[in-house]
């Protein structure tokens, strides 16, 4: 039958399951956090143009799981899962698990095609970089692997990583410990990510209390600048692109961002109009000119403005 529902704790993990239905097909993708299931079902039953089937993926389908769902939903969902289009594939997954004791779940795992792959443990995580590596032409030691696996938050972070390598390398093909260290993320760039995060969180004490820790590491206050500006530079692109009800898939390819990524940024834009992010840009642009012209102090107009934008 054609309905999936992949359950990981990847989204690279994810995307390869997908890729494996698929087969390089091309496939509609919804973001169930931004559209409901009924425009997902909706789609599911029209017939395509050109009479080929249909593949849809639809992703954050969290409540198969432990997220909520409306009634209505539920009942649209279980009528279309007693009587599926032939025509159309559904693959749905989600990041966030699956529960087995729900009925709408249990559905999929009697009737469907259910593929849950567990939580990777830390011998399995080296395992993964090591294959990953291999599969991309490369030779690696373990002394990097363990660097890369302990200087990342979690798997798509190590994937992210691991991109950054192989590209660095090119065609040298025998990956260096001393490389490693430079090329992959440091405790501080990770310090960078929360920070910036507790920023567009809104949570002011989180936030001078990183940029402390920062000041220590000789983080330039620029440098967070530039990456503030960049993530409500993202928030406000998306808002415009749903605007003007610009599908998931083209969104996707315009920011050069995953599926993942996206949804990240949706959930971070749900706290803000438009309105402002563009005065936190501006502001932000203000600073750095300040900052540069010796206007301002570095210091002073950063956290100025963190306790303007996280009131």
């Amino acid at each position: 039958m054609n309905i999936y529902l992949i359950a990981a704790e990847s989204y690279h993990i994810i995307d390869r399951e997908v890729q494996k239905i698929v087969k390089n097909r091309n496939f509609l993708l919804f973001n169930l956090n931004m559209t409901t299931i009924a425009d997902v079902l909706k789609e599911a039953s029209y017939y395509s143009l050109d009479n080929h089937d249909k593949i849809i993926v639809a992703s954050n389908a969290n409540y198969f799981g432990s997220g909520k769902s409306s009634e209505e939903d539920t009942i649209l969902l279980s009528k279309y899962l007693e009587n599926p289009s032939l025509q159309t594939t559904i693959i749905f997954t989600t990041q966030n698990g699956i529960d087995l004791r729900r009925k709408i779940t249990k559905t999929i795992k009697d009737k469907y095609h259910l593929i849950n792959v567990p939580k990777l443990n830390y011998q399995e995580i080296q395992a993964e970089i090591m294959q990953i590596v291999k599969k991309n032409g490369y030779r690696i030691t373990m002394d990097s692997v363990s660097y890369i696996q302990n200087n990342t938050m979690n798997l798509d972070n190590i994937y992210e990583e691991l991109k950054k390598i192989f590209l660095y390398y090119g065609d040298e093909k025998d990956i260096k410990y001393q490389d490693v260290t430079r090329i992959v993320g440091s405790l501080v760039d990770n310090n960078n990510f929360h920070f910036v995060a507790a920023v567009i969180a809104k949570n002011l004490q989180t936030s001078l209390k990183i940029l402390a820790n920062l000041k220590v590491y000789k983080v330039e206050p620029l440098a967070l600048i530039i990456l503030l500006a960049r993530e409500y530079r993202q928030m406000y692109y998306l808002k415009r692109y749903q605007a003007n009800h610009r599908p998931l898939n083209e969104i996707c390819k315009a920011m050069n961002l995953q599926d993942w990524q996206v949804n990240k940024l949706y959930n971070n834009s749900l706290n803000y109009q438009e309105s402002e992010l563009l005065a936190n840009i501006r502001a932000l642009a203000d600073l750095d000119i300040g900052i540069k012209t010796g206007k301002y102090d570095k210091d002073v107009a950063l956290m100025s403005f963190l306790i303007t934008v996280c009131n």
